[in-house]
């Protein structure tokens, strides 16, 4: 048995990567959430079919086509607004297609009925997708590096907005920033060539990707720094660093995320880093 990487015949038509935006806008959710259907001939996937909704349901079914083979339906982390709709819309497509559906997560708890993530999607040209595991944001997120170097970032990276790192779901910011610097190295060597977040605009090209990637990583030194400098000055409770890190004008919507993250940064600092 080979130990190479399995690869994708380079006569083969690139994998079409469709974007469907569900109407769940709201301060965690930007315009709202971004599912992607992956269409290679025939086969197609999606990944993070979002909310149970049944227009944008019957959206994912109309981009996925008629006459197709459903191969699969993934999510790229246990938050509802990615995998609440997953178990539908695959009864739909199998229905559709006269077959079984799998559905896959990192974190069966989270999608009753799921499978273990595979490490590639595989057509019948190849290699369609690369999975890649992304904790931070999550201890289960990941994203999917589809064939050209389009990469699927789930919530670890977000088109005009900054992550947030959920501890009560196993969010990490040590684990945040390495799978940060995974995806930066990623991007300077030339695998990664555009960025589709679950939820935001996309960042079109490697330059854009590479800098919406540093921007993060130096965004949330800036934030542990500044956390640092609060509680060497006597800022010890969580309610008074709310105020000091992110101001008095904070808007009630967004608190829950900024307590959020300010608890991950205190954790990060407690274990030395």
């Amino acid at each position: 048995m080979s130990d190479q990487a399995p690869q994708r015949d380079p006569e083969a038509p690139a994998v079409e990567l469709i974007a469907v935006r569900a109407d769940n806008p709201g301060p965690m959710t930007l315009h709202g959430t971004r599912s992607y259907v992956l269409r290679d001939g025939e086969q197609v996937w999606v990944v993070d079919p979002g909310p149970k909704d049944a227009e944008h349901l019957a959206e994912l079914l109309v981009a996925c086509g008629e006459g197709v083979r459903p191969m699969g339906v993934l999510v790229t982390h246990r938050h509802l607004d990615h995998t609440a709709g997953a178990a539908t819309l695959a009864r739909q497509l199998g229905a559709r297609g006269g077959v079984e559906v799998p559905l896959w997560a990192a974190d069966q708890r989270a999608l009753p009925g799921s499978r273990p993530l595979p490490s590639t999607l595989e057509g019948d040209h190849g290699v369609v997708g690369h999975v890649i595991h992304l904790p931070g944001h999550t201890s289960d997120s990941v994203g999917v590096l589809v064939d050209g170097g389009r990469l699927l970032s789930g919530d670890t990276l977000l088109g005009g907005s900054s992550t947030v790192i959920v501890p009560d779901d196993g969010g990490s910011l040590a684990d945040y920033l390495q799978s940060l610097a995974i995806l930066r190295a990623m991007a300077l060597d030339g695998r990664i060539g555009s960025i589709h977040p679950g939820h935001g605009r996309p960042y079109e090209n490697p330059l854009e990707a590479l800098a919406a990637l540093e921007e993060a990583i130096e965004h949330r030194h800036e934030r542990i720094e500044q956390v640092r400098r609060a509680r060497t000055a006597g800022v010890l409770t969580l309610e008074r660093l709310l105020r000091a890190v992110y101001g008095p004008d904070l808007s009630e919507d967004l608190e829950k995320a900024a307590r959020w993250n300010l608890r991950a940064t205190l954790e990060h600092l407690a274990q030395g880093h």
